[in-house]
């Protein structure tokens, strides 16, 4: 399985072996006054800063993890300076960990005037030509961007996508085939060469693909969901309803698995995942960069994200690996973004509104975060994550009252057997919240964020 494949100091060593990304890739500069990040100059200040200022202050937003300021500072300390490629390739590389890719493209495009071997701006032009459909130039672009294991794969996946958006399918699954790398490899080129065969209307070719890949790891959302969708198109329903609920055993409550679940009990045919190339070269990146954030990758993984949303702006399960990256490096103001960017049509709202409302609070905005939990509980009263979320908010605020009258909600949301049976229950906690303890430390918020609130659950 994947999770035996990639340890963690093998992907650290690649994702450093295939990109030399610096720290300043870990986030941006919250907005509010309360987050403990430095505080720099405003844009307006940047005019009046020399080069030398303006380097330093980029340094140090680095230091900070704030690829927002740090990618202004770079910028400004550039246009005084050029020629500077040094200041070129550090407000390039702040500006794609910022999200910023017209920005990035930009940079990239005079980086490449000076250095056409830059595989990081290869790839940023590379992507730009996909996402406008400029085939063959994101093809030459791409294939150029490789080096290593990690990039072999993602520019490969990406240039079989463009190859499929110019018309050639054979070739783009022959591109494919031809990768050969390290045993994890089958996973992924397998998930991408049967999407490519549904799109191309082989759906029997694009089934034997899918069930290889199933066959290799049926514990992989992305997988089952996909084989799921094609078996109720080709087969039937209810297999594809038993193929949900098998992956419901091993994690479950899973928002996506239990809405296909619904929709193939109602008798469903349901849609490929993917309707084109840009969404599947979306896939790709979220896929490779969802794995890279749980194996110790968060540089390189950033990168990915970054840029699968800018091919696929509402990749739903992309916006939640990018907020937990954010959270992994403390940078709560930074999650709240990218949560509130959750599409409110999409079945995981729910959970990145739970994981907001963590995350304000971690930001000392427990007001905002108390009025979006109250609004999901009385949405959905039987929510216990949601509750229990509600109910430690209010604790760690020393809202005791609040509290007790929060995990009572959860008691009676649950069987009292059930509820005396869970590790920190409501019923032992809401016992401790009514005794008011006068010290201590104030709890972070626990929302089981690991099972069904994150995508930290082999969700690519």
């Amino acid at each position: 399985m994947l999770s035996t494949r990639f340890n963690r100091l093998t992907i650290a060593l690649l994702a450093a072996a295939a990109l030399a990304v610096p720290a300043q890739l870990a986030a941006q500069t919250p907005e509010h006054p309360t987050d403990n990040a430095a505080q720099f100059p405003s844009k307006t200040d940047l005019k009046s800063l020399t080069t030398a200022g303006s380097y330093l202050a980029a340094r140090h937003a680095s230091v900070e993890r704030d690829a927002t300021s740090a990618a202004a500072f770079y910028r400004s300390a550039l246009r005084t300076d050029p020629k500077n490629s040094e200041l070129l390739d550090r407000a390039f590389i702040s500006s794609l960990a910022d999200g910023d890719i017209d920005e990035a493209v930009k940079l990239a495009d005079r980086i490449l005037t000076q250095d056409k071997a830059n595989r990081v701006a290869r790839l940023v032009v590379g992507v730009r030509d996909l996402k406008l459909k400029k085939y063959a130039a994101a093809q030459s672009n791409i294939n150029q961007s490789v080096r290593g294991p990690i990039t072999d794969l993602v520019a490969t996946l990406l240039s079989a996508w463009a190859a499929y958006g110019a018309g050639d399918s054979k070739g783009a699954v022959a591109s494919i085939d031809k990768l050969t790398g390290p045993e994890w490899y089958p996973i992924f080129k397998d998930l991408h060469a049967a999407m490519i065969y549904e799109l191309s209307g082989k759906e029997k070719d694009a089934g034997a693909r899918f069930e290889k890949v199933y066959k290799l790891d049926d514990s992989m959302l992305r997988t089952v969901d996909e084989y799921a969708r094609w078996t109720s198109r080709n087969k039937d329903a209810a297999a594809a309803t038993a193929m949900y609920e098998a992956f419901d055993k091993k994690l479950p409550r899973h928002p996506l698995v239990l809405e296909g679940i619904k929709e193939t009990k109602a008798g469903k045919k349901l849609p490929p995942l993917v309707d084109g190339p840009q969404a599947g070269a979306a896939e790709a990146l979220y896929g490779i960069g969802a794995t890279l954030t749980r194996r110790g990758g968060e540089d390189l993984a950033l990168v990915y994200l970054q840029l699968a949303l800018y091919l696929q702006p509402n990749h739903p399960l992309a916006l939640l690996s990018l907020a937990d990256l954010y959270e992994s490096v403390k940078k709560p103001q930074m999650a709240i973004k990218v949560y509130e960017r959750m599409p409110a049509s999409s079945p995981l709202k729910r959970n990145a509104q739970i994981q907001l409302a963590t995350n304000l609070d971690a930001a000392d905005r427990s007001d905002e975060a108390i009025k979006i939990l109250k609004e999901v509980t009385a949405d959905q009263p039987k929510d216990i994550e949601a509750i229990l979320a509600l109910g430690n908010i209010e604790r760690g605020r020393k809202k005791f009252a609040d509290c007790a009258t929060t995990y009572s909600q959860a008691i009676d949301a649950l069987p009292a057997a059930a509820a005396t049976r869970m590790p920190g229950s409501p019923i032992t906690i809401a016992a401790s919240a009514r005794s008011a303890p006068s010290s201590g430390t104030r709890p972070r918020p626990t929302c089981a964020r690991r099972s069904s609130c994150s995508p930290s659950s082999r969700m690519c």
